[in-house]
């Protein structure tokens, strides 16, 4: 069945939102499901020909290229399902109770210099996993555990007849289908345990803020044999008291007294890797922009490497001592006496 025709048999069109091709399928199954139409083949063929279409078009919009994706309104997401929201049913590609896990967030702050120069962090993430006591059922039983009342050992509520007979998962047994009669003492018949595991993460030279990192099959236990999901690391970087960062360049601020701007000479600057010597002319203004090249971020293959801007901030004393005074109104007075004779000239 082709993409196009997909569309046709929904009543949508290409551009439509994922919203709407679930609202069009969820009237459409009603309408055309076999169990409300006992002995009519042709409406049986109608409903297959709906789910495949359903399918195409998810399938389609999965593998469509990054930028494609961008159009649609609302993009599929690989966790969606509403065939098993609808009818409480998996697409024939999940069936078996196999499911990945869910995927897991770790938020990592970091200080601006450890995200310039790269550095490998160890992790102590917390996982949950199967109770080793139990083996995973949450209860010890003596004999074999009763069916769930409510599912009827079924893992998910009943909601009617025929394919609509399997609801959402059931809450009562956790989707079990059974009760564990006794609790495991050590889940509290959860099932479920929380342990701390370590990863060692590598911070690439020049991160930057808000980027994520994946680590793969790293995340919560799948389901039914399922595979493992992910652990997506997500950085935030810290704010510096010294450097501010601009793309690849870093910014920074160098106090100067005013003796130093007047005079010139050398002065050292911090840099990410040590310090950078800054040889001030005399009579250095304030505001003064240096560059130091090569001192900013790393680069990589696809931007080079920045630079460090220097700005030259002149402070002036608060409180002077008598000497300190005495030089400043001599320095005052030969001010003066040079626009006089400026002016007489």
């Amino acid at each position: 069945m082709t993409t196009r025709e997909s569309y046709r048999i929904l009543g949508v069109k290409a551009q439509a939102g994922w919203e709407e091709i679930r609202y069009r399928f969820r009237a459409l199954a009603q309408k055309l499901h076999p169990d409300k139409n006992p002995g009519n083949p042709e409406a049986a063929a109608q409903f297959r020909r709906l789910v495949q279409a359903v399918e195409t078009i998810r399938e389609h919009r999965r593998r469509a290229p990054q930028g494609e994706k961008r159009w649609y309104r609302t993009p599929p997401s690989p966790q969606d399902d509403f065939f098993e929201e609808i009818f409480g049913l998996k697409p024939e590609a999940q069936a078996g109770g196999r499911e990945a896990g869910p995927d897991f967030r770790y938020d990592l702050s970091i200080s601006l210099v450890d995200a310039l120069l790269g550095k490998t962090i160890t992790l102590n993430v917390p996982h949950l996993i199967p109770c080793s006591h139990c083996d995973g059922s949450g209860g010890l039983p003596a004999r074999p555990a009763p069916v769930c009342p409510d599912c009827q050992g079924q893992g998910r509520r009943p909601l009617g007849p025929g394919m609509l007979r399997r609801g959402t998962v059931c809450r009562t047994c956790q989707g079990r289908g059974v009760l564990p009669p006794t609790p495991c003492p050590l889940c509290q018949g959860r099932g479920q345990r929380l342990k701390l595991q370590q990863h060692r993460l590598q911070i690439p030279p020049g991160t930057t803020d808000g980027a994520r990192l994946r680590l793969a099959g790293q995340g919560g236990e799948g389901f039914g044999g399922g595979p493992r999901g992910n652990l997506e690391i997500v950085i935030f970087v810290e704010p510096h008291e010294f450097f501010s960062r601009r793309g690849n360049d870093l910014h920074c601020r160098l106090q100067v007294s005013f003796a130093q701007a007047a005079l010139g000479g050398k002065v050292r600057v911090p840099t990410l890797r040590g310090y950078q010597i800054i040889d001030l002319p005399r009579g250095t203004q304030n505001g003064r922009l240096f560059r130091l090249p090569g001192a900013g971020a790393p680069g990589s293959p696809l931007s080079p490497a920045g630079d460090q801007i220097v700005e030259v901030v002149v402070t002036t004393p608060a409180h002077l001592s008598p000497a300190q005074r005495d030089i400043l109104e001599e320095l005052a007075r030969l001010g003066k006496e040079g626009l006089g004779m400026a002016a007489h000239e």
